[in-house]
């Protein structure tokens, strides 16, 4: 087998991407307009912004003079996962350090990718809350050197502004990088896998759109 093969009979590739739907969001607005080019040939004009749909936050998002994307390796975007997963969140509602070391303290390395996942089926129904990570759980990240964390929309950072901003704060302060907007959490299977979310390579952008995906030992 060829080196630049990937053998799919073992593995699984996974999109974790969130379908954005043109006109569906007043707040996370994506408008097109078919034109055309020079040769006739259609193109479409986009207005939209940095955060609608999938998409990777880097420090620019939070801090003056922090890091655009073009900042970051490719490699600051791909690794080894790691899933974080909240089966109920009657037990667990704030996910801290507690959690954090009871889940994934015998399998954390430097430079992994947490992905957090909601599989409360009341919660995910909108009857419960949605669970969230604590500022606390900020700080375990950056002091474990993790590179990534992602949730969906049924994922907090936070459980209000303040929180939220103080686990961006002591993350991505120490360099990490977040994914939101991500889908089809329940398609993983394993606790650990390849993942990989791209951004465009945009001067000055705080975020860029992504498309993440997962590779999965079947």
């Amino acid at each position: 087998m060829s080196v630049f093969s990937i053998d799919w009979t073992k593995y699984r590739l996974i999109d974790l991407s969130y379908e954005v739907v043109p006109g569906a969001s007043q707040d996370r607005y994506f408008e097109i307009e078919r034109g055309l080019l020079a040769d006739d040939a259609y193109m479409h004009h986009v207005r939209t912004h940095s955060h609608v749909g999938t998409h990777v936050e880097v420090d620019a998002h939070f801090f003056d003079n922090g890091r655009d994307v073009t900042g970051y390796a490719l490699t600051d975007f791909m690794g080894r996962g790691l899933l974080l997963d909240v089966p109920d969140v009657t037990v667990t509602p704030h996910v801290g350090v507690e959690y954090l070391e009871e889940q994934l303290g015998a399998l954390i390395g430097e430079g992994d990718i947490i992905i957090c996942r909601n599989s409360d089926a009341e919660s995910l129904a909108g009857t419960r809350p949605r669970p969230t990570l604590t500022p606390e759980a900020g700080r375990w990240f950056a002091e474990h050197k993790v590179k990534m964390v992602g949730i969906d929309t049924h994922f907090g950072l936070g459980k209000d502004v303040p929180n939220g901003r103080a686990l961006h704060d002591a993350f991505m302060g120490a360099g990490g990088t977040l994914i939101e907007f991500l889908d089809h959490l329940e398609d993983i299977r394993r606790p650990e896998f390849y993942f990989m979310a791209l951004p465009y390579l945009v001067r000055e952008m705080d975020s860029s759109w992504a498309r993440a995906v997962v590779i999965e030992e079947r």
